[in-house]
């Protein structure tokens, strides 16, 4: 049953008119409308600002893969380098060791030179003597005295003495030994010196 409502002055008031939900503006249909408006709007910004971060992430990570690949061609780069100053390092090495084996080849060869060398002036020494003293035999089975005094002075002022006994020392010798032959006819002249008129 229905409440009659009643004016201060007692009358009845004439029921008042139920609302309709759908008429008017202020019903609750426009209202739904809207938040309908509201939640596709708020929708689409929320998918526009997905693919927007998809697209920058999309941008960012293909300038990280830049950077990753230039990263990687900046490493291979230092690698190569790294490579390449020990191969420096090792061809540096061989270099000094081949010129120190250079220097010591040269050194030694200078040494065989010298030791040559010296050998060669001693044989030539020796040849000398030994020449020396074969023309003293010669002169003394000449019987020139006069020659072989003074070849017997040439003999015994140089170092074509020293030239003898280093012969007679170096060789096994089936005769006499040059320094002794020296001596020998050393004697022997001065024996017929003394013998001459």
């Amino acid at each position: 049953m229905k409440l009659e409502r009643r004016s201060d002055t007692g009358e009845p008031l004439s029921p008042a008119p139920e609302e309709n939900p759908s008429s008017g503006p202020d019903g609750k249909k426009p209202v739904i409308v809207y938040i309908l408006v509201l939640f596709t709007v708020a929708f689409l910004l929320m998918i526009w600002s997905l693919f927007s971060h998809q697209r920058s992430n999309t941008e960012a990570i293909g300038r990280l893969q830049g950077s990753v690949s230039a990263m990687q061609e900046v490493q291979e780069l230092q690698d190569r380098v790294i490579q390449l100053q020990e191969e420096l390092a090792e061809v540096k090495e061989q270099l000094e060791q081949e010129q120190e084996a250079a220097e010591t080849a040269a050194a030694a060869a200078r040494d065989e030179a010298g030791a040559l060398l010296t050998e060669r002036d001693s044989l030539e020494a020796q040849v000398a003597a030994l020449t020396a003293l074969y023309r003293l035999q010669q002169l003394y089975a000449a019987r020139d005295l006069e020659s072989c005094e003074a070849e017997i002075s040439a003999l015994g002022s140089g170092s074509l003495l020293d030239s003898l006994d280093a012969v007679s020392r170096k060789w096994d010798w089936d005769v006499t030994p040059p320094s002794e032959r020296y001596l020998e006819l050393k004697e022997a002249v001065s024996a017929l010196e003394d013998r001459a008129p």
